[in-house]
């Protein structure tokens, strides 16, 4: 990704202009990560914010039975990580597929905010979406069933596109929808004997959003 493309996508998701959405770019360093690869472990001291580009990261802690549990999952346009100050991290920070960042220090984006009026009302947007995000996976986990809330992580990750490229690892779709792999495969297998879905190598795609919606109970 190129510089200018890097500061398009950050005037998109603050809502401000190229000139300033340069200075969050000078500000912070572009990093890429692997499927698996760990970008901060519980119990560190967080003094960073990451800013996604492209991919997915998963917030996972481990519950009192043992199990991986999903805390937050965050993609293209969202952040993450300590703000407004430096601070423990709660969770483990895992990438999923591959995962593209902008990293900038705790204190640069404190110091940024302050400078900027117009990013600050951006990232005030930003953390409100991401707060109804939470609010409607919570929902999710105590309203729908198990097949229900992996059919509707499936429409949120595809979102308008109705596509997901490269195609999502099951195991952590499923994570997402706070269910098992083995739940998470059959459900999407399902999807696909009835023509619902297409999957292949390089993406999966939604054929009907209408059958899909009718499915999240």
């Amino acid at each position: 990704m190129t510089a200018s493309d890097r500061i398009a996508a950050l005037a998109s998701f603050f809502s401000c202009s190229p000139e300033e959405a340069a200075k969050v770019d000078a500000a912070t360093r572009l990093a890429h990560y692997g499927h698996r690869d760990i970008l901060a472990h519980q119990g560190d001291l967080g003094a960073k914010l990451w800013i996604v580009l492209e991919g997915r990261a998963q917030l996972q802690i481990i519950g009192v039975d043992g199990q991986t549990k999903l805390l937050a999952s965050h993609g293209p346009g969202e952040l993450f990580g300590a703000f407004p100050h430096e601070r423990v991290v709660i969770s483990d920070v895992v990438a999923q597929n591959r995962l593209s960042v902008l990293e900038i220090p705790t204190a640069k984006m404190a110091t940024l905010l302050e400078e900027e009026a117009r990013i600050g009302s951006g990232l005030s947007r930003i953390l409100g979406r991401q707060y109804n995000a939470v609010l409607d996976r919570m929902a999710a986990r105590i309203t729908l069933t198990a097949n229900g809330r992996v059919y509707a992580e499936l429409l949120r990750e595809a979102g308008e596109k109705g596509r997901i490229s490269p195609p999502p690892v099951i195991a952590a779709l499923a994570l997402s929808a706070q269910t098992t792999r083995e739940t998470g495969s059959r459900a999407i297998s399902a999807l696909e004997r009835r023509g619902i879905i297409r999957r292949d190598e390089e993406r999966l795609e939604i054929i009907s959003y209408g059958l899909l919606e009718e499915l999240i109970v």
